[in-house]
Protein backbone atom coordinates (compact mmCIF):
# COMPACT_ATOMS: atom_id res chain seq x y z
CA UNK A 1 0.00 0.00 0.00
CA UNK A 2 1.25 3.68 -0.79
CA UNK A 3 2.15 5.92 1.65
CA UNK A 4 -1.06 8.29 0.29
CA UNK A 5 -3.14 5.28 0.25
CA UNK A 6 -2.33 4.80 4.31
CA UNK A 7 -3.08 8.08 5.22
CA UNK A 8 -5.91 8.26 3.07
CA UNK A 9 -7.40 5.76 5.55
CA UNK A 10 -6.79 8.26 8.29
CA UNK A 11 -8.61 11.01 6.90
CA UNK A 12 -11.75 8.69 6.14
CA UNK A 13 -12.00 8.51 9.37
CA UNK A 14 -13.83 5.52 10.75
CA UNK A 15 -17.28 4.65 10.80
CA UNK A 16 -19.85 6.16 8.61
CA UNK A 17 -22.17 4.70 5.09
CA UNK A 18 -20.80 1.99 3.11
CA UNK A 19 -20.76 4.80 0.08
CA UNK A 20 -18.48 6.55 1.88
CA UNK A 21 -16.30 3.69 2.29
CA UNK A 22 -16.42 2.74 -1.29
CA UNK A 23 -16.33 6.58 -2.84
CA UNK A 24 -12.60 6.33 -0.91
CA UNK A 25 -12.08 3.15 -2.23
CA UNK A 26 -12.65 4.20 -5.47
CA UNK A 27 -11.05 7.56 -5.16
CA UNK A 28 -7.58 5.51 -3.70
CA UNK A 29 -8.23 3.19 -6.62
CA UNK A 30 -8.24 6.39 -9.22
CA UNK A 31 -5.13 8.00 -7.35
CA UNK A 32 -3.49 4.65 -7.51
CA UNK A 33 -3.58 5.04 -11.29
CA UNK A 34 -1.22 8.24 -11.58
CA UNK A 35 0.71 7.34 -8.31
CA UNK A 36 3.97 9.37 -9.89
CA UNK A 37 1.75 12.57 -9.43
CA UNK A 38 1.81 11.70 -6.08
CA UNK A 39 5.02 11.56 -4.87
CA UNK A 40 5.90 10.83 -1.09
CA UNK A 41 4.85 12.97 1.31
CA UNK A 42 7.28 14.89 3.61
CA UNK A 43 4.63 15.14 5.85
CA UNK A 44 4.73 19.29 6.26
CA UNK A 45 1.98 20.57 7.25
CA UNK A 46 1.34 21.67 3.57
CA UNK A 47 1.89 18.59 2.24
CA UNK A 48 -0.09 16.74 4.04
CA UNK A 49 -2.83 19.25 3.77
CA UNK A 50 -2.58 19.61 -0.06
CA UNK A 51 -2.55 15.55 0.04
CA UNK A 52 -5.41 15.05 2.30
CA UNK A 53 -7.58 18.24 0.10
CA UNK A 54 -7.07 15.86 -2.79
CA UNK A 55 -8.15 12.74 -2.13
CA UNK A 56 -10.84 13.71 0.12
CA UNK A 57 -12.48 16.16 -2.37
CA UNK A 58 -11.96 13.25 -4.81
CA UNK A 59 -13.77 10.82 -2.02
CA UNK A 60 -16.22 13.56 -1.30
CA UNK A 61 -17.30 14.59 -4.83
CA UNK A 62 -17.61 10.62 -5.74
CA UNK A 63 -19.72 9.99 -2.54
CA UNK A 64 -21.94 13.03 -3.33
CA UNK A 65 -22.76 12.33 -6.98
CA UNK A 66 -23.08 8.58 -5.97
CA UNK A 67 -25.79 9.05 -3.89
CA UNK A 68 -27.80 12.15 -5.68
CA UNK A 69 -27.09 9.43 -8.73
CA UNK A 70 -28.06 6.28 -7.14
CA UNK A 71 -24.73 4.35 -8.66
CA UNK A 72 -22.00 3.41 -7.33
CA UNK A 73 -19.25 5.56 -6.85
CA UNK A 74 -17.04 3.29 -9.87
CA UNK A 75 -19.81 4.31 -11.64
CA UNK A 76 -19.29 8.51 -11.29
CA UNK A 77 -17.85 9.95 -14.37
CA UNK A 78 -15.24 12.89 -14.59
CA UNK A 79 -17.74 14.65 -16.50
CA UNK A 80 -19.73 14.69 -13.19
CA UNK A 81 -17.25 15.42 -10.92
CA UNK A 82 -16.04 18.49 -12.98
CA UNK A 83 -19.82 19.39 -13.18
CA UNK A 84 -19.93 19.52 -9.74
CA UNK A 85 -16.68 21.77 -8.87
CA UNK A 86 -17.97 24.30 -11.87
CA UNK A 87 -18.60 27.75 -10.81
CA UNK A 88 -22.62 28.36 -11.59
CA UNK A 89 -23.35 31.87 -12.63
CA UNK A 90 -23.05 34.95 -9.89
CA UNK A 91 -20.46 32.14 -7.65
CA UNK A 92 -16.87 32.85 -6.53
CA UNK A 93 -15.37 29.98 -4.76
CA UNK A 94 -17.04 30.43 -1.53
CA UNK A 95 -20.28 29.97 -3.06
CA UNK A 96 -18.95 26.47 -4.48
CA UNK A 97 -18.06 25.36 -0.97
CA UNK A 98 -21.44 26.15 0.43
CA UNK A 99 -23.43 24.35 -2.30
CA UNK A 100 -21.34 20.89 -1.54
CA UNK A 101 -22.39 21.63 1.97
CA UNK A 102 -25.65 22.25 0.29
CA UNK A 103 -25.63 18.87 -1.07
CA UNK A 104 -24.37 17.08 2.00
CA UNK A 105 -26.69 18.82 4.37
CA UNK A 106 -29.60 17.84 1.74
CA UNK A 107 -28.41 13.63 1.42
CA UNK A 108 -28.96 13.97 5.46
CA UNK A 109 -25.56 15.38 7.18
CA UNK A 110 -25.29 17.54 10.41
CA UNK A 111 -22.21 19.15 8.85
CA UNK A 112 -21.41 19.92 12.63
CA UNK A 113 -22.13 16.53 13.68
CA UNK A 114 -18.53 15.33 15.31
CA UNK A 115 -19.57 11.78 15.54
CA UNK A 116 -20.19 11.96 11.36
CA UNK A 117 -16.89 10.93 9.16
CA UNK A 118 -18.14 12.37 6.51
CA UNK A 119 -19.02 16.07 8.46
CA UNK A 120 -15.37 16.18 9.96
CA UNK A 121 -13.72 15.52 6.35
CA UNK A 122 -16.17 17.96 5.19
CA UNK A 123 -15.27 20.46 7.99
CA UNK A 124 -11.27 20.19 6.83
CA UNK A 125 -12.39 20.63 3.32
CA UNK A 126 -13.90 23.94 3.31
CA UNK A 127 -11.44 25.06 5.54
CA UNK A 128 -10.25 28.43 3.65
CA UNK A 129 -6.80 28.79 3.25
CA UNK A 130 -5.36 32.83 3.78
CA UNK A 131 -2.15 33.22 2.74
CA UNK A 132 0.08 35.89 4.45
CA UNK A 133 -0.50 38.88 2.29
CA UNK A 134 3.17 39.48 1.99
CA UNK A 135 4.02 36.52 0.31
CA UNK A 136 4.53 36.38 -3.27
CA UNK A 137 1.35 35.11 -4.73
CA UNK A 138 2.32 33.25 -7.51
CA UNK A 139 4.62 30.75 -5.06
CA UNK A 140 3.07 26.82 -5.67
CA UNK A 141 3.58 26.30 -2.45
CA UNK A 142 0.70 28.56 -1.13
CA UNK A 143 -2.34 27.45 -0.31
CA UNK A 144 -5.13 29.45 -1.31
CA UNK A 145 -8.68 29.48 -0.91
CA UNK A 146 -10.90 26.50 0.50
CA UNK A 147 -9.09 23.67 0.46
CA UNK A 148 -11.65 21.44 -1.57
CA UNK A 149 -11.22 23.46 -4.17
CA UNK A 150 -7.70 23.24 -4.38
CA UNK A 151 -6.92 19.84 -3.97
CA UNK A 152 -9.85 18.91 -6.68
CA UNK A 153 -8.41 20.95 -8.83
CA UNK A 154 -5.37 19.73 -8.77
CA UNK A 155 -6.59 16.13 -9.33
CA UNK A 156 -8.22 17.01 -12.22
CA UNK A 157 -5.43 18.88 -14.04
CA UNK A 158 -3.97 17.85 -16.92
CA UNK A 159 -0.76 17.28 -14.90
CA UNK A 160 -2.54 14.24 -12.82
CA UNK A 161 -4.71 13.62 -16.18
CA UNK A 162 -6.94 11.37 -13.75
CA UNK A 163 -9.31 9.00 -16.23
CA UNK A 164 -12.86 7.87 -15.03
Amino acid sequence: MTQIAELSRQWQGEGGPELWDAAWDRARELIATRSQCFGPVRQTEWELGHAADQIGGLATALYILALEQRVEPAAVTRRSVEDLLRRRDGEDDLGIARRWEAHLENLGHDVDDATDPVAARWRVLRTVNDPNEDLYWDDANVRRGPGLLEGLRYVLSAHVALNF
